[in-house]
């Protein structure tokens, strides 16, 4: 119990930290007028309502003390809380997100959406891995099965002496 309270307490420092390089990254940035605003299309209420909620739902996941969430997962799920906190904070006092990374014309990125793609491509690795221990598992019961079985039979064989 003990250890899940420090890394509760390690991973809101976690948070906080690489929340507090993605403000500073976008206010320098946007003062040497490397990073821009991108334009409002009048939904913000809605993006500020829907983040926070999601960002509540991940931290009360990641703050349980519930054994079967490991640690990689919290790490993950930090990254992508980080980012959507760091969005809403934009949304709330700029109407909308600073970006400073642009990828070709139509994707423009900043720290925050940097840390939600790290948080998706983790959850993917994370699931992809545990599927596969969950399918090498599931392949180990089936073959001792068939192994209890054989051997039933091959009991009943030899007891029944024709």
């Amino acid at each position: 119990m003990k250890k899940n309270k420090t890394y509760g307490k390690i991973l809101t420092l976690f948070i906080i930290a690489i929340l507090i390089l993605d403000q500073i990254t976008k206010i320098w940035l946007y003062k040497k007028g490397i990073a821009t605003i991108l334009e409002s299309n009048n939904n913000n209420g809605y993006y500020i309502i829907i983040s926070i909620i999601i960002v509540l739902m991940i931290i009360r996941y990641i703050s349980s003390d519930n054994l079967f969430i490991k640690l990689d997962t919290k790490i993950i799920l930090s990254f992508g809380v980080a980012g959507a906190i760091g969005n809403v904070i934009d949304r709330i006092w700029n109407k909308n997100v600073i970006v400073f990374i642009k990828l070709g014309d139509y994707i423009n990125l900043n720290l925050a959406y940097v840390y939600i793609l790290i948080a998706w491509i983790g959850m993917a690795l994370i699931l992809a891995k545990n599927t596969v221990n969950f399918m090498k598992e599931r392949k180990l019961r089936k073959m001792k099965m068939s192994d209890i079985k054989n051997n039933d039979l091959s009991s009943k064989m030899k007891r029944r002496k024709f």
